[in-house]
């Protein structure tokens, strides 16, 4: 392989690991499933997860940051949405896979 060619296959391989970062948090990953619903704003996670809309807030940050989700504003709120189907298949196929291993 070229040094050109490593170091694209290098790039792409540090794009995953922060795109699988993103979703190795339980937190993140009920914050991407609840999101294939439709939106929900910081309050709504906050229900969904029993946590506080500061500990959200962080959470959303890092999957915003990383192309994962987006937010629009609707007055003093913000609707939080997924950006890429890619990554809606991606979860519902981690799901199938989940039904399918043994758990130790």
């Amino acid at each position: 392989m070229s040094p050109a060619g490593r170091k694209e296959s290098i790039n792409d391989a540090k794009k995953v690991a922060r795109i699988l970062n993103c979703l190795a948090s339980p937190a993140r990953l009920m914050i991407i499933c609840s999101l294939i619903d439709g939106e929900k704003n910081v309050k709504q996670f906050a229900e969904i997860l029993g946590t506080t809309m500061g500990n959200i807030s962080q959470h959303l940050r890092m999957l915003e940051s990383n192309g994962i989700i987006e937010g629009r504003r609707e007055g003093n709120r913000v609707y939080y949405r997924i950006i890429s189907r890619d990554v809606v298949r991606l979860i519902k196929e981690i799901k199938k896979v989940c039904k399918n291993v043994q758990m130790g």
